[in-house]
């Protein structure tokens, strides 16, 4: 029962950390290729501190993605570096194994930091458009 609950966790975690990298890579690319374009949109002041801060938080969402990725492989290992230890020494009766302590803050840390920005990224990135088109008073 634990196992499939876990496996299931486990998926779910997989896919939204995907999801997070897809739209942070693809918004990213959609938006930098209409500025490498040959007339790239002429933007106010503030529209392009949001575009800025936009790209940032994206670029920081896919590194913190990444980290997260690493850190749940790194996990793993740990756990399976236990269960070895469990198996070479002979002990008896059910254990739960998880990662330690440091590595499963980390890896929480590192993963709400990476939705949020990519969160926060995608929020000043329609900002940024909403100016360009007139929303927002045009400013």
């Amino acid at each position: 029962m634990f196992n499939t609950y876990s496996v299931e966790v486990r998926s779910k975690i997989d896919g939204l950390v995907k999801q997070v990298l897809f739209i942070s890579a693809g918004v990213q690319a959609i938006t930098i290729g209409a500025f490498l374009s040959g007339s790239p949109p002429q933007l106010s002041v503030n529209a392009v501190y949001l575009l800025k801060s936009g790209w940032l938080a994206l670029s920081i969402s896919i590194v913190l993605s990444l980290c997260f990725m690493l850190g749940q492989v790194l996990a793993m290992v740990a756990v399976g570096f236990r269960f070895r230890s469990k198996l070479e020494s002979g002990r008896k009766g059910a254990e739960l194994l998880v990662a330690p302590m440091p590595m499963r803050i980390f890896n929480w840390v590192v993963g709400l930091g990476a939705f949020v920005s990519c969160a926060f990224g995608s929020m000043a990135l329609s900002l940024a458009a909403m100016r360009l088109v007139g929303g927002l008073g045009g400013t």
